[in-house]
Parts: C-alpha cells; structure tokens; sequence
C-alpha cells in the first residue's frame, strides 16, 4: 500500500491503495445528559448525573445535530480486496469554537496535518479524498504537496471570472463554476450559460514548488484552442486585495484538480465511503452505540484499541495470504 507504483497511470485514475480516505465522526459518550442536575417535573425531586466533560453538539449532514466528542481519522485499502483497511491515524478534534476549545485542532487543519505526516512516511501516496468540509485553504498545501485532493463542492459558490482568452479575432470568456473552468456564453434571450471546457489531461510538474495544470480545449467556429490552466495556488492568488482584504483569487476553492461531475471524480468520491464504513463499525461495536467511556481523552483510547483490533485482522488476513502456497 501506498508505494511507488510500476503501472504508468494518469494523476487523476491513481491506484486504490495509493488513495487516503478520510472524515470525521462523532462518538457519542454512555450518557447523553448535559446538566449535572435535573428536577422532576412532577415529584420536584433533584436528580443528579454524570456529564461527559468535552462532549457537546455538533451538526452533521447539513442540518441533522449529535451529541458527543469529535474524531477524524484517515485510512487506506486494497482494490478489491476484503478486510484490507488500514486506519492509519486518528485525532480528537475541536466541535467548539477556538476560544472554548485552544487545545485541539479543527477538523480541515488536522486532516492536513494527518496527510502530511502519512506523505513523509509513504511517498507514493497520490491522492487523498474527504467530504466537503475541507475548504480551498486546506486543499491548497495538500495540492502543493504533490497530492490530488478530492472533495464535493461546497454549495453557494458563485461562478468567478478567470481570464479573457484572446487569439487573432476569437474572444472567449472563462470563468470557473461547479468547480471547473467554463465558457461563459449569453443566449439570444440575455441568459447567461456556463459551458464546461473539456480536459484533456491533469498535468503535474515538479519543480521549488509543485504545479498542476488542466490542459484544455476550447471548441470554437474558426479553430479550437488549447491552453493551460493552474489549478494549484499560484503566487498571484495568495496577494491580499486591498479592497476587500482577502486573496485575490481563491482558486482551490473554486476550481478543482478533478472536478466532481465527471467518471474520474465520481470513482474517487467512491473510496471515500470506507471511512462512513469504517465509522459505522465503530459505533456497531458498543452497546446502544456508545462509546463506554467519558471525556475526549479517554474515548479516543477506545477509538485507538478499535483501529488496533481492525489493523490487526487486517495484517493477518495479509500474511496468511502472502504464505499460502
């Protein structure tokens, strides 16, 4: 897992186990009571209770809120292989506001972290995958990396004016929506329309600083043109405008290395469902789904014997198989 493959591929089709998986969780502690005191409402009597210390809520899905303490961790596997999971490393993470909560880190920040120390330890990792709540400021280091850094994208974003393409007497306005570039077109009615740009390759080039770029082809009634994009930040994007006091572009929030709605993008959206498998069996694995210990710390020790048990069966499954005749 996650070496230097023989197979001469594309950046966007890498091998399964050259993927990382990862999300985030909440586990909830044996008891769900917030106060430490309750009154009955009929009989007046003052009961008390224990409360997890760090617990607290969280939102998941959109709108759909848990109580518990917050765990990420990331994974690997083999193609077609069953019990191959790895977990590779796991983390409490902070589900409370910075001030509340100064000792653990949010969830985009640890996960970049996490895929930087698993990238020291195993270069030939080439991609990592993870749900929409990493930003374009969490992708960006990972792509600098060398990684392809897959996500959906997140919703209400607004399509951003990229660059006027200009050659002889042919005019093409680009612009980046749904995450990849677009020829913006106005119809004989005055309604704008966002057409996607067919890539033809991810381009990857090494250098001080690692680039890739989507080389395009824009169809057009005289000839079609080819060009290349960055999609990796560039020097330019991290200058402050002064106006508004942000960057002046945040190409890796708005323009992705394989955009979602494509083949390439829906498989890899696939190997990030080991970690909802990896989450459910770890919560199947405790009565009532609880995780049988209070405070952040301690359920994390749990999570830690889970993910030894899960690499244990893993590596014997292996090397049962590596000495079979």
């Amino acid at each position: 897992m996650m070496q230097q493959s023989a197979k001469r591929v594309s950046r966007i089709y890498p091998e399964r186990q050259q993927v990382l998986h990862g999300d985030a969780t909440v586990a909830a502690p044996p008891s769900s009571h917030t106060e430490h005191e309750t009154a009955d409402k009929t009989t007046g009597e003052i009961r008390t209770h224990r409360v997890d210390p760090d617990a607290g809520i969280t939102v998941e899905g959109g709108d759909k809120q848990v109580y518990g303490n917050k765990f990420l961790s990331v994974g690997v596997r083999l193609a077609d292989k069953a019990h191959s999971r790895v977990i590779l490393a796991l983390e409490s993470i902070r589900h409370r506001s910075q001030a509340e909560d100064p000792d653990r880190e949010g969830e985009g920040a640890a996960f970049v972290d996490m895929v930087k120390y698993v990238l020291t330890r195993a270069p030939g990792l080439r991609a990592a995958t993870y749900d929409a709540a990493l930003r374009g400021k969490h992708r960006a280091p990972l792509i600098a990396e060398g990684l392809v850094v897959f996500t959906p994208q997140h919703s209400g974003l607004k399509p951003q004016s990229l660059q006027r393409y200009q050659k002889g007497t042919c005019t093409h306005d680009l612009y980046v929506a749904e995450a990849r570039v677009c020829e913006r077109r106005i119809t004989i009615d005055g309604q704008t329309h966002y057409t996607p740009l067919p890539v033809e390759e991810l381009e990857y080039r090494e250098g001080k600083r690692t680039r890739f770029y989507h080389r395009l082809t824009i169809p057009c009634g005289i000839k079609d043109h080819t060009l290349h994009i960055r999609v990796d930040e560039t020097e330019d994007d991290r200058q402050i405008d002064p106006t508004t006091g942000r960057k002046r572009f945040n190409r890796t929030e708005h323009l992705r290395q394989v955009p979602p709605d494509t083949p390439a993008g829906r498989r890899l959206k696939g190997f990030r469902q080991d970690s909802e498998s990896t989450h459910s069996r770890f919560d199947q694995s405790y009565p009532h789904k609880r995780v049988p210990a209070y405070g952040a710390k301690g359920a994390l020790l749990i999570y830690i014997g889970y993910a030894w048990l899960n690499n244990s069966v893993t590596r014997a499954l292996h090397k049962s198989e590596s000495v079979a005749p």
